[in-house]
């Protein structure tokens, strides 16, 4: 019995800690990158998948992204990292950053 409850114990630990990391095939996901590598702060900006004016800013590691907007008038061109107006943006296909950013524990709704 002290067995089951252990392996219990365990599968409770991974399921809380995988609920906690954003899905990147879930269809409300944005493309916030989590900015947990050096890269990701390095390349600094990540087009917000589903607002074509809006784009994701990671300046600190280990903080999630903060997200930005261009001028009314202007999109969020990836291949320029930059806001340029809306004659001169194409689309691109989407790319998941490198990381995701962790839910905090009290996002996580209870069961």
């Amino acid at each position: 019995m002290k067995v089951f409850a252990i392996v219990l114990i365990v599968f409770a630990i991974i399921a809380v800690s995988l609920a906690q990391v954003q899905d990147p095939t879930d269809p409300t996901y944005t493309g916030q990158p989590g900015c947990l590598t050096e890269e990701e702060v390095t390349v600094g900006l990540y087009p917000h998948f589903r607002v074509k004016r809006g784009y994701w800013r990671c300046s600190v590691l280990g903080q999630p992204a903060t997200l930005e907007l261009c001028p009314v008038a202007q999109g969020f061109l990836e291949a320029a990292r930059a806001c340029v107006p809306w004659s001169q943006w194409y689309w691109t296909p989407t790319v998941a950053p490198p990381s995701y950013p962790v839910a905090d524990v009290t996002d996580v709704p209870p069961q």
